[in-house]
């Protein structure tokens, strides 16, 4: 059954329901395969770029607006076109309370994003502003833990979005980006849908060019 729901109902059937079976891990080796076979020296002669970026999520169905921050890495595969692999954590929940004994208790909750995609960018080399539209997929992982209980879920993602290159030097510069990520994951035999809304900004550096 395929139902829309939020974020935090997700978290709340995850503690203390156990783990579901889910397939990041293997997501995850298949794209760092694919990486390791893809990029010959000639492709990494293009160039690269790392970055690192922060910003706030805004999650639908309630699920409010949190701090993201993470960081990037990626080749040019041509003038306009860049392929880039990221990971970044969304912090969602973390609230101290006392159980029914009086005790102390944390119950905590984030999302941690693991992904890669394709920009491509407008304008000419060389310009101080370069505009880009992307497209991302990836495992986004919601962790929870509650009463020292943890559990974890996997969810698949799909992106689109854009930003624009500043350039305050030759080879760095700021990256203000906007970016929609629509996940799909199943708890406890039941599959949801969920949307996040990013907005982020950061620096990049420009390698071997």
């Amino acid at each position: 059954m395929t139902t829309t729901s939020s974020f935090p109902a997700a978290v709340r059937r995850a503690v203390p329901g156990g783990v579901p079976r889910g397939r990041g891990l293997v997501l995850r080796g298949l794209v760092l395969l694919a990486a390791a076979s893809f990029f010959p020296t000639a492709v990494w002669a293009q160039g690269a770029e790392v970055s690192g970026f922060g910003g706030a999520a805004t999650l639908n169905g309630g699920g409010g607006t949190h701090p993201v921050f993470g960081g990037s890495g990626g080749v040019q595969l041509a003038d306009h076109l860049h392929i880039f692999f990221e990971v970044n954590h969304l912090h969602l929940l973390n609230v101290s309370t006392v159980d029914a004994s009086g005790n102390p208790t944390t119950v905590g909750a984030g999302l941690t994003n693991f992904g890669g995609g394709v920009d491509y960018s407008f304008g000419s080399p060389g310009s101080k502003v370069r505009p880009y539209v992307l497209t991302s997929v990836g495992d986004g992982r919601i962790g929870a833990s509650a009463e020292g209980v943890s559990a974890g879920v996997n969810s698949f993602y799909v992106g689109v979005g854009g930003g624009a290159r500043v350039y305050l030097g030759k080879h760095w510069g700021i990256k203000p980006e906007v970016r929609v990520q629509h996940y799909v994951a199943t708890v406890l035999g039941e599959t949801g849908t969920y949307t996040g809304v990013y907005f982020t900004g950061g620096v990049f550096l420009e390698l071997g060019q």
